[in-house]
């Protein structure tokens, strides 16, 4: 059983590498093998990301993505679209005005395909780090969609609790 859960995500990784060469309109120019110890995982603010091929920090790229066991993130955007295969561990995803009860489980093999400037929350179940495949036809970006708390009209400014008061 194990061989088979190995065999099915070399071939997951591997056919997520040709789709992104595919995706992002670049053909291979030769044979290339990198070992997961040789990518070098770059922390984007807790989650980490690590090019295969291509640049993160240009586009287009693929890379592995790297979320901490039992991370979730505020509610954000990507200014671009982005696909993704789940590699190891098990993460959920969901929209704005959801509350993740309903996510479907994205375990090793899973895929998805996030729309850009679509606003969601992307978590890493507790127990094991999650590692996706993430390939993108441009740069990685993260824009914070954490809703602000409106002042309460009631409640005065600090700055003015503070003034003396007249006699």
């Amino acid at each position: 059983m194990k061989n088979i859960m190995r065999l099915a995500i070399v071939l997951s990784v591997a056919g997520g590498v040709f789709v992104a060469g595919v995706a992002v309109g670049q053909a291979p120019k030769g044979v290339k093998f990198i070992e997961r110890s040789e990518v070098k995982m770059d922390d984007v603010g807790g989650p980490k990301l690590g090019n295969l091929t291509g640049d993160y920090k240009k586009g287009p790229y693929a890379a592995l993505m790297q979320l901490p066991a039992g991370f979730t993130s505020p509610l954000h955007s990507h200014s671009g679209a982005y696909e993704a295969i789940m590699i190891e561990g098990t993460s959920r995803h969901w929209l704005e005005g959801e509350d993740g009860s309903k996510a479907k489980k994205m375990t090793p093999g899973s895929y998805w395909a996030m729309p850009g400037k679509l606003k969601h929350v992307s978590a890493c179940d507790p127990g094991k780090d999650c590692v996706l495949l993430v390939m993108q036809k441009g740069k990685f970006d993260f824009k914070d969609e954490t809703p602000k708390a409106k002042a309460d009209p009631k409640a005065g400014s600090a700055a003015g609790s503070a003034a003396p008061k007249k006699m």
